[in-house]
């Protein structure tokens, strides 16, 4: 009687490095599938057994083990699911010597191993290992070379001025591998370069174009997919103000060649942006050596009316910022001092709470009619004044801290935030003309009065113990308010995929898919974020990596919320 043979469980393992023809319908992987797969077959006297799950790669190289199809495959063998790896030819499981070692120890825990259906190898002997080794290290210098050939066709393209392709500059659009300019986003790029000249800075520049409803670019994929209309950052307009592209030049690592396209900006534009810029990069340095300039400088009055100006010491090399009663007004009556610090602080944080506060701002700013989109503006700007307000750079906080507040007065049991409705309408970003027939707005923050040898402080209770508020995250909030209206968003157009919806509304498919895997979330988990209860460590970016389960129980575990 014939011995029954042992089943081995084989899998197919597909690569091709570029997606050049993998749209198409019969492609290389399918290719190299097939006849993997047919070999499987004609070895099922052996026991083979071909797995029904698929292990592509297409648009990856073989020079790195950065593959998911790859990775997917390993952990199938190291998992004991996989004996047999079929390869079309060795290169299409790697091109590099070190990862083969690393591969090779793969099979040989698991006890697995791997076949090239084209070439034939016995990798049970020292010759064959080596004869493996030799044509893998023929396969790596390859690589290595065609790595250096098309390096240095770049640099030659370069220098000849063509683009080489890589992400399309805003204001051009690609046609025939040339840039070709796109007058509508070429006169944004007009717009915003003018419009630095005359702000003068990045930050403002950002939060103008956001208010007046500026976006980014939205682009459409060969496969239908839409990613853009996002709001303008600050390192987005950096880049755009120094890319030597709109001046048609080209870049090649730190040389600059005359580029076949058209330039977007004129010679004396471009030169008049890279000057001003210059001169604010050396002002932000002279401020940077300043350290921690004075937020409330020219805002500041004492119980006794009087203006109180910025002052400091130094002990043991360290500077302690106060702000002190003016010298000069002072008439008899003590002087008044109180930290800087824990002042500015607490200023912030009161102001940031506000704006926090969607009712209480509401109720503030009440006689101003929105509209349904001004509605969401002042929801996006109140969250974006109070993230600057607790952690924005001091260059951001002074002007915002100037167009919000009237002045600020020290009292014998409390700070007093003097500022008005039409304040908080122009920081949020709308033309409001001050009504001198309108209520005074004043917010108020615990202090003490106490005497120190012969001068008057005031000691200004910890930010949090005074508010009573713990750890609220306004970006976790923000989070969870984008969930809300993702979740309202697909509700409203049931039936439509994801792709149709994301395109209708303007916005990044991929970011409204995972924003959309929230829309499970615990609602005391939402609760508990909405009222600061949150874990320490919780953020909005470790919310979006989290791959939640749909157990409310297993969610409030994976979160540390049980």
């Amino acid at each position: 009687m014939a011995e029954k043979k042992k089943t081995l469980r084989c899998a197919v393992y597909t690569r091709k490095s570029t997606e050049d023809g993998l749209e198409q319908e019969f492609n290389s992987l399918d290719a190299q599938y097939e006849a993997c797969a047919a070999y499987a077959v004609s070895q099922r006297h052996e026991g083979w057994v071909l797995s029904p799950e698929r292990y592509d790669d297409g648009g990856f190289s073989g020079g790195n083990m950065e593959r998911p199809g790859l990775k997917r495959l390993l952990a199938e063998v190291a998992a004991g699911r996989v004996d047999i790896i079929l390869l079309y030819k060795i290169d299409r499981l790697t091109r590099s010597l070190a990862d083969f070692a690393k591969i090779v120890e793969v099979l040989d825990k698991a006890g697995a191993s791997f076949v090239s259906i084209t070439q034939s190898f016995n990798t049970t002997t020292s010759m064959g290992r080596l004869t493996l080794n030799m044509l893998l290290s023929f396969a790596q210098f390859e690589r290595e070379v065609t790595g250096e050939r098309i390096r240095d066709k770049i640099a030659a393209s370069k220098r000849r001025g063509i683009w080489m392709g890589g992400s399309v500059p805003v204001g051009y659009r690609v046609h025939n591998r040339k840039l070709l300019i796109n007058e509508p986003q070429a006169e944004i790029v007009r717009h915003i370069m003018l419009r630095y000249l005359a702000v003068g800075s990045v930050v403002e520049l950002v939060d103008e174009l956001n208010r007046e409803g500026y976006r980014t670019e939205i682009k459409t994929s060969v496969n239908g997919s839409t990613s853009g209309g996002a709001l303008y950052s600050r390192g987005m307009l950096f880049r755009l103000l120094t890319n030597p592209v709109y001046r048609g030049m080209i870049v090649h690592k730190d040389k600059v060649y005359f580029g076949e396209h058209e330039a977007i900006v004129d010679e004396e534009l471009w030169t008049q942006v890279q000057a001003t810029m210059t001169g604010r990069t050396q002002g932000h340095s002279r401020r940077l050596n300043a350290k921690n300039p004075s937020l409330l400088v020219g805002l500041l009055s004492d119980g006794e009316g009087r203006a109180m100006a910025p002052s400091h010491t130094l002990k043991n090399k360290v500077r302690y910022r106060y702000y002190s009663t003016r010298p000069d007004l002072i008439d008899g009556s003590p002087a008044w001092r109180v930290s800087a610090h824990d002042l500015e602080a607490m200023v912030c944080e009161r102001l940031a709470r506000l704006f926090e506060d969607q009712l209480a701002l509401g109720t503030h700013i009440e006689s101003h009619a929105f509209s349904a989109r001004e509605t969401s503006v002042v929801i996006l700007a109140s969250g974006r004044i109070a993230s600057v307000l607790r952690g924005g750079y001091p260059s951001s906080r002074v002007p915002l801290l100037a167009k919000l507040i009237e002045r600020v007065e020290l009292r014998s049991d409390c700070i007093a935030i003097h500022t008005s409705a039409a304040r908080l309408l122009t920081a949020l970003g709308f033309d409001a003309i001050p009504d001198a027939d309108a209520a005074p707005i004043t917010l108020t923050c615990a202090a003490t009065k106490v005497w120190h040898g012969r001068q008057l402080r005031l000691v200004i209770p910890g930010p949090l113990a005074a508010t009573g508020f713990r750890h609220r995250d306004p970006n976790l909030v923000r989070l969870v308010a984008e969930v809300h209206a993702a979740r309202e968003l697909v509700i409203a157009n049931a039936g439509k995929s994801i792709s149709a919806i994301a395109r209708d509304a303007r916005c990044d498919r991929v970011r409204l898919n995972r924003v959309l895997a929230l829309a499970c979330l615990a609602p005391d988990i939402v609760t508990a974020i909405l009222e600061g209860r949150q874990p320490i460590g919780l953020s909005s970016t470790l919310l979006m990596r989290t791959d939640l389960p749909l157990d409310w129980a297993e969610q409030r575990v994976l979160l540390g919320f049980a």
